[in-house]
């Protein structure tokens, strides 16, 4: 029996297109780096791995939030922080206290003081006191021939001492909730760029119990467990970005004033409802009834891109999301998100995630 390649259809939307909804929908974490962490005074660990965005939430106790150029923070139980990446930023139990731990990535960290390259899973601090990351919650191998120590538990004094036997904490801890997005595209550009460098966010609806399983689901290595986070970390970020959008008091994020300006936001609902189209600025100008030139101008003014840029990280980032399903081939990729053919797609690909459709299908960026 002969089986042909699937082809994958033309995106069309029959319906007006929330285009927020759009790129919430194709914002799809991979492989994120999702841990808990229960920590004790005095205690602080530097994040130095490089993810496009990472969310911090304090589920026990409390937490400053360090980031160069930003004024400190301090998260209590119930506050989420949304950080803006590359760069690193510190948690800490108070801003003064040096960086203990440096996380280079998902179960790799190292003493402050040592190099890069002695990263690993775990590292024994003092007695009674480890620091650890997992990935996807996943245990890590132990180190250092002690089989039965709490892998994400970072502790100042003897955990057996002042035990609340209420919750299964003890005094004085604080607990952490992190998880990191680990490739650029997974998140759309536009809504990663129109975040503030830090968003602090207290009481998002719905936040609450998302990060209760959360806290299940990383205690249970189970089959599926990388997938369950992953959609969980993206349902955090989705209710997270909700409650900051309806609680705007001053100045509306980027994406609210484009999509609610009538031509723009006509211009971003034809480009979601039909990106294989052959678009170029004048007929998008010519379709929302404004100059060329005043088009373009508004465009980037409102949308921080020019209209032609943002339609190709749009088509990536619906190829990127066919890539990820079986039975596509690149040429039908192509063909369904506006190019002729898969080496047009595959050099646009490369110059925009910076690797090869095979390599992104390989999941390696």
């Amino acid at each position: 029996m002969c089986i042909r390649p699937r082809r994958a259809r033309p995106f069309v939307y029959r319906e007006p297109v929330d285009v927020l909804a759009d790129l919430l929908r194709h914002s799809r974490a991979r492989g994120a780096a999702v841990a808990r962490s229960i920590v004790q005074p005095p205690w602080s660990v530097c994040y130095s791995d490089a993810a496009p965005m990472s969310i911090q939430a304090v589920i026990r106790g409390s937490a400053w939030l360090l980031r160069d150029g930003e004024p400190a923070r301090r998260l209590r139980a119930g506050d989420i922080a949304i950080v803006r990446g590359p760069e690193p930023h510190t948690l800490a139990d108070d801003p003064a206290t040096p960086a203990h731990i440096v996380v280079y990535g998902p179960n790799s960290c190292a003493l402050a003081d040592e190099p890069p390259d002695r990263a690993g899973d775990r590292w024994r601090v003092s007695a009674g006191k480890t620091y650890g990351e997992q990935r996807n919650g996943q245990h890590a191998g132990q180190r250092d021939g002690d089989p039965n120590g709490d892998h994400n538990r970072t502790r100042g004094r003897n955990h057996d001492r002042n035990h609340d036997r209420n919750d299964g904490y003890h005094d004085g801890d604080t607990a952490i909730i992190r998880g990191a997005y680990q490739f650029a595209g997974d998140v759309s550009p536009w809504l990663l760029e129109s975040l503030p460098p830090v968003l602090l966010l207290s009481g998002a609806t719905g936040a609450e119990g998302i990060l209760e399983l959360v806290a299940t689901e990383v205690d249970r290595p189970e089959a599926v467990q990388p997938v369950v986070l992953d959609r969980l970390l993206d349902l955090l970020f989705m209710v997270s970005l909700r409650t900051w959008t309806e609680r705007q008091d001053g100045e509306p994020p980027p994406w609210h004033r484009a999509m609610a300006d009538p031509a723009i936001g006509r211009a971003l609902q034809l480009l979601h409802q039909h990106p294989a189209r052959p678009w170029t600025v004048g007929k998008l100008a010519d379709a929302v009834g404004l100059s060329r030139s005043g088009f373009a101008h508004r465009f980037h003014a409102l949308v921080g891109r020019p209209p032609m840029s943002y339609l190709t990280q749009w088509r990536i980032t619906l190829a990127a999301g066919l890539l990820t399903e079986p039975g596509h081939t690149l040429d039908s990729i192509a063909r369904t998100v506006g190019y002729a053919d898969a080496f047009s797609l595959s050099s646009t690909f490369k110059r925009v995630r910076g690797v090869s459709p095979n390599e992104y299908r390989d999941g390696v960026g």
